[in-house]
């Protein structure tokens, strides 16, 4: 793995802003920058066109874009029908600013059941109409711009996760053949998944990954090393299947983030 293939996720930070991400990228060599749709980062609504123009530019100098859809507050498959419609709508939006901006992947979270409706299998069979109506739409505009859409596993939480297990994601990427997987390590952690079995799981519809720490109780996103995700294990499984997409690593330290590439880089 070298720096061609590696990018940073963008995060709220004192001090940090869309575009310190993104020179941050770039002084540390990276291939790629993973920007966030949320209110403050790179939410549609407050980019300005010349905001637009110099996204557009970053594959002409050498930084390959991709894009996180919006997480707070959204969620895809909740049971109140009109959050579900208005989560749905910010994702569009952030799927059109991909498609301007020539983002070449899409990343999207499946959305969660309240942990109160699931003892009831008609309420976790109706989230799942749900995240299957929103796909439906998105693969559709997803494909008109020539992104390709990833989905993602989530963690532990007190909300269940859509997908959570390499059966839950594989069965959706056998309905919807032009979806594309994003396995993320330390969500994985959190539910004492092996990563080897979930790349395994994946196989050839693996594009995306998200590499990050924790402790196996809470997403801390901390720098590689500083938790007990086994990362190298899961390096070495992505290296073993004949992975060549992107590695992006989601931690918010900048420190700890350059500390990270260089601790990806000497193994």
């Amino acid at each position: 793995m070298d720096r061609a293939q590696l990018s940073l996720a963008s995060f709220h930070r004192p001090g940090m802003n869309l575009w310190s991400w993104v020179e941050l990228a770039q002084k540390l060599g990276l291939g790629g920058v993973e920007l966030r749709a949320d209110p403050g980062l790179a939410h549609p609504s407050e980019l300005s066109p010349e905001d637009r123009r110099r996204l557009r530019a970053l594959r002409e100098n050498g930084v390959e874009v991709s894009l996180h859809m919006p997480i707070h507050g959204v969620n895809l498959t909740w049971p109140v029908h009109s959050v579900a419609a208005a989560s749905l709508g910010e994702v569009v939006q952030a799927l059109d600013l991909a498609g301007e901006i020539g983002a070449t992947v899409v990343v999207l979270h499946p959305g969660r059941l309240p942990e109160e409706y699931l003892p009831f299998p008609e309420w976790w069979e109706r989230s799942r109409d749900l995240l299957r109506f929103a796909l439906s739409l998105l693969l559709a505009r997803a494909e008109r711009y020539g992104v390709r859409l990833a989905l993602e596993n989530l963690g532990n939480g007190r909300d269940r996760g859509l997908v959570q297990t390499a059966e839950e994601h594989r069965a959706l990427l056998a309905e919807f053949p032009e979806l594309w997987a994003c396995f993320d390590l330390g969500h994985l952690h959190t539910l004492g998944g092996s990563p080897q079995l979930y790349v395994q799981a994946l196989a050839h519809r693996l594009i995306h990954v998200h590499l990050h720490d924790n402790r196996g109780d809470w997403d801390a996103h901390l720098p590689l090393g500083e938790g007990s995700a086994p990362w190298q294990e899961t390096v070495r499984a992505l290296e073993e299947s004949g992975f060549s997409g992107r590695v992006v690593l989601e931690i918010p330290d900048p420190q700890g983030l350059a500390r990270s590439v260089e601790n990806l880089l000497a193994l």
